[in-house]
């Protein structure tokens, strides 16, 4: 992904990062690459602490929306690993799957807390990627002028400088 200046990721059908670009991965580390964005919420306190104000409202959404994907009649053992482990390791997702709600969600905001940022309100919309199973891009954006738009291009410039600078360490190391 060569866009930098929105946070954008694609999720397997899981909720599993297969790919984002460095602004979501700064945004929350429930976005790089090889994660799940549903385990991570529910089990890594630092993802957690980001939705703390939002936090009951993003927790039921991420779990209906986990019920809509996975659909009734599933064969894919993947869904049920998921939601077994996140059942023993989680008793809040466990006493948010035992309501039984369904609801995808496609669109919508979420306000967060970042620690080099401070808080921001972010849309998001999830745009499906066609000839996949189930795969969706995501992509956050704020209200042009607002508060949260200086604070998302204060992390995209946090977010490049970081990159730069490991992309120089990287080529020192391969010329040493």
């Amino acid at each position: 992904m060569s866009r930098t200046d929105i946070p954008a990721l694609i999720l397997g059908r899981y909720q599993d990062v297969l790919v984002s670009n460095d602004l979501a991965v700064a945004l929350s580390p429930a976005h790089a690459p090889g994660e799940n964005a549903l385990r991570a919420a529910f089990l890594d306190p630092e993802v957690r602490a980001l939705y703390d104000h939002d936090w009951d409202r993003i927790a039921s959404g991420l779990v209906a929306g986990l019920r809509a994907l996975a659909g009734p009649e599933s064969r894919d053992r993947h869904p049920a690993e998921l939601v077994g482990e996140l059942s023993v390791r989680s008793e809040e997702f466990r006493r948010l799957w035992a309501r039984h709600e369904v609801a995808p969600r496609m669109s919508g905001s979420s306000y967060l807390y970042h620690p080099q940022v401070g808080g921001m309100e972010l849309a998001y919309e999830k745009l499906a990627v066609t000839g996949t199973d189930g795969q969706v891009l995501v992509l956050f954006h704020a209200a042009p002028g607002s508060e949260a738009a200086e604070s998302l291009a204060l992390l995209a410039q946090i977010a490049a400088e970081a990159a730069s600078s490991e992309a120089a360490t990287a080529e020192y190391g391969a010329a040493t």
